[in-house]
């Protein structure tokens, strides 16, 4: 007995002592300034990579394992996708990875090196950017906006640094940069629309006057319809509501999409980006518009219209779903119900029911199963 009592007793001191030893490190990493906010970005004590110290033998390893993965990228045609299903290439990674992990003072630097090193092949560079990204820190941080903004950089270069500023490090820091490079139209079209991307999760509200700015001026559909999605996330996760009523107008009207999109598939793929954005921020304002649109019966973007209802909800919106039970398409009529039950109001289960006969099995078993929770 008193064995079984000692060993749990050691295993909890060695649990508390783990505890412990995360919070230290925690504590670690706040205190060398990983946390990716503004002033440590900025801050006059971040040394950039290429000034800190090296190590040669960790250097030497670094070289030796990205040799091996520039000749997987080559016979591989330089294929991200298909270094990304490589297990030979993976295990490689892997092994930076965890260099990175136990050794980051020593290993970042080679990784930035390589990056940075134009005779190497795009796709290295980019698995060496990825990793910083990853990294978080906020001296990587620096050198992914210092690849971003530079216009001498390969194109995918530029492209991968706004993905990972926005994606992954999700780094407030970076929002100037980022909005210098969408705004910049000299800049080409994808570094401009993944700089857009970026504040879909990046939500600073510093960026609604230049997203909005996009949907005016920016000749590219693919640049307006983000902005205008990244324009959704911020108002979603803010109290800003600057973006609202341009959105609206777009919904209603379509005109405040720029004097360069004219054709109408164009300005309905706007007008499905603004449907979505002010569902996801479950703006009121929208349901008479959408209810309109419903009761006229236009059949463009009536999926996300369904949608947007339903995550907005209430009395109205409620009304207008109800209405499309009826509706003589199959899949019309299963997205109305998944709406309404989405809005959990017990009241139309009856409604619903009703409905049930007239969907496809499928349809009709998973609407079934939902309904249960009001029973």
């Amino acid at each position: 007995m008193f064995k079984k009592v000692l060993i749990v007793l050691m295993i909890g001191i060695f649990l508390l002592g783990m505890a412990t030893k995360a919070e230290v490190e925690n504590v670690k990493e706040e205190a060398e300034g990983t946390a990716t906010t503004e002033s440590s970005v900025k801050g006059e004590n971040i040394i950039p990579l290429e000034k800190w110290q090296r190590d040669k033998k960790v250097d030497d390893k670094v070289y030796k394992i990205a040799g091996e993965l520039e000749d997987l990228c080559e016979k591989n045609n330089n294929s991200y996708e298909a270094i990304c299903w490589s297990p030979t290439a993976v295990d490689l990674k892997f092994k930076l990875e965890r260099m990175e992990d136990e050794n980051p003072q020593e290993v970042l630097p080679v990784m930035y090196e390589i990056a940075r090193d134009r005779k190497r092949s795009v796709l290295l560079r980019r698995l060496m950017i990825e990793n910083l990204g990853y990294s978080k820190k906020p001296v990587c941080i620096q050198a992914l906006i210092d690849f971003l903004l530079d216009k001498s950089e390969e194109e995918q270069i530029r492209y991968d640094a706004a993905e990972l500023l926005g994606r992954i490090a999700k780094d407030t820091t970076a929002t100037p940069a980022l909005i210098e490079a969408m705004e910049d139209k000299s800049n080409p079209e994808r570094v401009r629309a993944r700089a857009a991307h970026a504040f879909v999760f990046i939500r600073d509200e510093r960026a609604v006057k230049p997203l909005l700015e996009n949907i005016e001026a920016d000749p590219s559909l693919d640049v307006k319809r983000i902005s205008i999605s990244a324009l959704g996330a911020i108002g979603r996760d803010t109290e800003n509501r600057e973006m609202v009523n341009p959105l609206l107008e777009i919904v209603e009207k379509g005109e405040k999409v720029g004097k360069k999109v004219s054709d109408y598939s164009e300005i309905k793929t706007l007008q499905y980006h603004a449907i979505s954005a002010l569902g996801a921020m479950k703006e009121e304002k929208v349901l008479p518009v959408l209810s309109k649109k419903v009761e006229s019966e236009e059949k463009s973007n009536l999926h996300v219209t369904i949608w947007a209802l339903g995550n907005i909800g209430g009395v109205e919106a409620q009304s207008t779903l109800l209405k499309l039970l009826r509706h003589e398409s199959e899949g019309t009529r299963f997205d109305a119900a998944k709406a309404l039950l989405k809005i959990g109001d017990g009241s139309v289960v009856s409604d619903i029911e009703k409905a049930l006969p007239t969907l496809e099995v499928y349809h009709r078993n998973m609407i079934s199963d939902s309904l249960q929770k009001f029973k």
